[in-house]
């Protein structure tokens, strides 16, 4: 009767204890799944993204002399931005005159070959003497044909084989009333087919761009950037000096895209983004993102793509907005408005 007693004990008391330490174990396992929960939830509250929000009074908006408008609908053609100079027309220069006193001497071998050949026929020439002036034609042939391979090869067909139009043309590059400007466009960027024209924007007239629709592919690939290149033609406002630096946006053979004129004066450039403020509420604006697609001629702004961050329902603030983002930054600090 004792042994059994003591057994039923022992019995119980490790089933009590099996008992306890499982209970230990679901109770561990809960609080991991709740803190992986937990855990899991705060990235997603962090990545929420933040509204930049500034609050104006009518009073403090009118001191501000805040102005708005709704972005200007558009359509422009797709444009890819490239990067050149000015070329120096000399090496041109050069090699048209070494074109055209190799046809010079090449008219007067032939000459003399004709002439040589005349008095042959009559007995009145050697033998070697018409050799000779076969060997000078043919070397004076020889040596015009390279120099056209050669501009083929460097230039393509901004050379003719007329020597009045050729010439006409080097004249105008010398006095500068035409020029020549090579582009290329970024590494890893290529084009299938020819702009239909090229935007161009010399540095330091930045408000002085001109249009061409002269332009040819460049006959050579440039060794540093290895990027696709372009040879434009052009009738400049204002004299270009060869080696200026300038911006092309050339203009790519397919339909217009539609978009937005953002005038230059709504744009803000903050934490290397650029912002426009849009007013939401009477009182109430918020700067939002948005995405600057290029430039538009003049003094008329940037053109953006209808998915770059507005409506045209939008009202945007295009005088002031500097001022916004001051009073937008004074209130994230804790600082009130003077």
């Amino acid at each position: 009767m004792i042994k059994k007693l003591t057994h039923l004990l022992l019995t119980g008391t490790v089933l009590i204890g099996l008992g306890y330490v499982l209970w230990l174990g679901v109770r561990k396992q809960k609080e991991k799944t709740e803190d992986a929960s937990s855990e899991a939830a705060a990235p997603a509250e962090e990545s929420a993204v933040e509204e930049f929000v500034v609050t104006i009074e009518k009073k403090q908006a009118a001191a501000l002399a805040l102005e708005k408008e709704q972005p200007e609908k558009t359509a422009q053609q797709a444009r890819r931005v490239a990067f050149g100079t000015v070329l120096d027309p000399l090496p041109l220069a050069t090699l048209d005159g070494e074109w055209a006193s190799a046809e010079a001497a090449l008219l007067a071998s032939k000459a003399e070959r004709e002439r040589t050949q005349l008095l042959a026929s009559t007995n009145d020439a050697p033998k070697k003497a018409v050799e000779a002036a076969e060997a000078l034609f043919n070397a004076d042939r020889i040596k015009l044909e390279t120099l056209v391979r050669r501009a083929q090869v460097e230039w393509g067909a901004l050379l003719t084989n007329d020597a009045a139009l050729r010439r006409k043309f080097v004249d105008e590059l010398v006095s500068g009333r035409i020029a020549l400007i090579r582009v290329d466009l970024m590494p890893g960027s290529a084009l299938a087919e020819l702009p239909k024209s090229a935007s161009v924007v010399v540095m330091g007239r930045e408000d002085q761009p001109f249009l061409t629709t002269e332009i040819l592919a460049a006959t050579a690939t440039d060794a540093k950037t290895q990027a696709q290149g372009f040879i434009l033609r052009t009738t400049p406002p204002f004299t270009l000096r060869p080696g200026m630096a300038l911006t092309a946006w050339l203009e790519l053979p397919v339909p217009p895209r539609p978009g937005y004129m953002i005038p230059r004066s709504a744009i803000l450039r903050h934490d290397g983004r650029t912002w426009v403020y849009v007013q939401e509420e009477e009182e109430k604006y918020v700067r939002k993102a948005i995405t600057l697609d290029s430039p538009l001629e003049g003094e008329q702004g940037w053109f953006i793509k209808e998915d770059s961050g507005l409506t045209a329902d939008d009202v945007i603030v295009v005088v002031g907005a500097a001022s916004l983002l001051s009073e937008e930054l004074k209130a994230q600090s804790g600082g009130g408005a003077d």
